[in-house]
């Protein structure tokens, strides 16, 4: 019983050391992954999005720039200006030659003499100076640079918005004559946000130096709308306006986003890179869960293992403390655990009980005539036709010495009957090895009454074994 109460007092507390250690392990373990892939997110994977589409987007403009370049520097243009812009032919052909062989989506000219807009399918128009829309044409009249992209509708093509190169035509002064130039079609900006979308699931938008976002893909950033009013960004929306690249973190509609903007310095835009940190760290949380579940099933299965091992443990330790090694029998200290566990009111006899005691006759000159090894034989043999004429009936055990005693089922009448068969049977056998030799028991038997306390019961069951020796051995007597 007390073995059992230490099995279920220690497998708990097993249990819950390997259940805390293993939990402590995963969590730190998924700490400390999840703040290694948030320093990759922010440092590594974010600005190197941002770079890949500035890159992209600096290589679709490299081409428009050199056209551009070629237009701008053409004495041809810069005859056709110098001539009073009489063939409106020619330049058109020109123009649209221009469009036709480079693919661009759009080509112009613009003359500064008479602010008129040439374009390559269209009929020319005159730019105005109080138009809105216009002013990119006379800012460019004081610029330094020799071009300019712009983003702006398109007026000749169905107001499309469209990347303008804007290259400045100079004479052989160095004064400026015109605005030449090809377009590229906004589309394919559009595209180029929408397809680093789609393959690493980040949210990639930009905007212009106002803080306007210009071209968007996702419903938390609308195309229109200002980072300066928008929910996390309003706060750091003038740091990044004022950087050139840089990441940050901030919370939008409750959720963590990891941000990292770069600027395109041809485009005057910005673009942000955002990425929803529980998403990029759903695998590892559902990773943690995993680990979790198949730690609680290893713990199951390690607990299962160690209360096998443990009773096995018990009941080998159990067989030493309390078994006889000589006779396979109880020993004392086992016999008196049984006989106060049999006694208690946990496991009283529901009927009738003996005690039986046993002892042999004359052992000790047994001993001295055969030797001792041969008397630890007689014991072992005496002991296994106790076993085997009880059948495992009851409690058997040996005593000390020559000793046996047995708790059986049954009242004195059928105690001394099993007790005389078994007087009958030690007495027809024969011991030693060479030299063969019989042996004879005497026996007490005893009834037992329900809670009776061992040593008054083995007081009187001693008695009868006396009385039984007394009057000459191989005997049954009943007290």
């Amino acid at each position: 019983m007390t073995a059992k109460l230490d099995r279920m007092r220690m497998i708990p507390l097993i249990g819950a050391i390997l259940a805390i250690g293993f939990l402590i392990t995963n969590m730190v373990s998924y700490l400390v992954a999840v703040d290694t892939v948030r320093q990759s997110i922010v440092e590594t994977e974010l600005p190197l999005t941002g770079s890949n589409i500035y890159s992209e987007i600096q290589t679709d403009l490299v081409r428009p720039i050199l056209v551009s370049s070629l237009m701008a520097n053409d004495t041809f243009v810069q005859d056709w200006l110098h001539s009073g812009e009489l063939d409106l032919g020619a330049i058109t052909r020109y123009l649209k030659r221009i469009q036709s062989r480079y693919n661009t989506f759009t080509a112009f000219l613009v003359s500064r003499d008479t602010q008129a807009y040439y374009h390559f399918q269209s009929p020319p128009r005159h730019l105005k100076r109080d138009d809105p829309a216009d002013n990119w044409f006379f800012r460019s009249i004081d610029a330094v640079a020799p071009y300019e992209v712009n983003v702006d509708i398109n007026k000749q093509q169905n107001d499309a918005l469209t990347v303008f190169i804007n290259y400045r035509v100079v004479d052989h002064d160095g004064k400026m004559i015109g605005l030449a130039g090809v377009g590229l079609d906004f589309r394919t900006v559009r595209n180029v946000v929408a397809r680093y979308r789609e393959q690493f699931d980040r949210n990639i938008y930009f905007v212009n130096a106002r803080g306007e976002i210009v071209v968007a893909t996702d419903a938390d950033t609308p195309v229109g709308a200002s980072i300066r009013t928008s929910e996390g960004l309003d706060a750091i929306a003038d740091r990044i306006l004022r950087e050139e690249s840089g990441q940050y973190s901030f919370q939008r509609n409750g959720r963590t986003i990891l941000l990292s903007h770069r600027l395109v310095p041809d485009l005057g835009w910005r673009v942000m890179v955002e990425q929803d940190e529980a998403a990029a760290m759903r695998p590892l949380w559902l990773g943690f869960l995993f680990n979790l579940a198949v730690g609680f099933v290893v713990i199951v299965v390690s607990l299962a293992l160690i209360s096998v091992a443990f009773g096995i443990y018990k009941k080998r330790v159990g067989d030493v403390a309390f078994r006889d090694v000589l006779t396979g029998l109880l020993n004392r200290s086992g016999f008196e655990a049984e006989f106060d566990a049999r006694a208690s009111s946990r496991r009283a006899p529901s009927g009738p009980f003996s005690l039986i005691m046993i002892d042999l006759d004359a052992f000790g000159a047994f001993n001295d005539r055969f030797g001792r090894a041969a008397g630890d034989a007689a014991l072992g043999k005496v002991g296994r036709i106790v076993a085997d004429v009880a059948s495992g009936d009851g409690v058997m055990a040996r005593l000390d010495g020559d000793d046996f005693v047995i708790i059986r089922e049954g009242g004195p009448d059928a105690a001394v009957r099993f007790a005389d068969s078994l007087v009958k049977i030690i007495g027809a056998e024969t011991f030693g090895d060479s030299v063969l030799a019989q042996l004879t028991a005497s026996v007490g038997v005893t009834p037992l009454s329900a809670g009776e306390e061992r040593s008054s019961a083995i007081d009187r069951v001693d008695r009868a074994l006396r009385k039984a020796k007394a009057a000459g051995g191989d005997r049954v007597c009943l007290a």
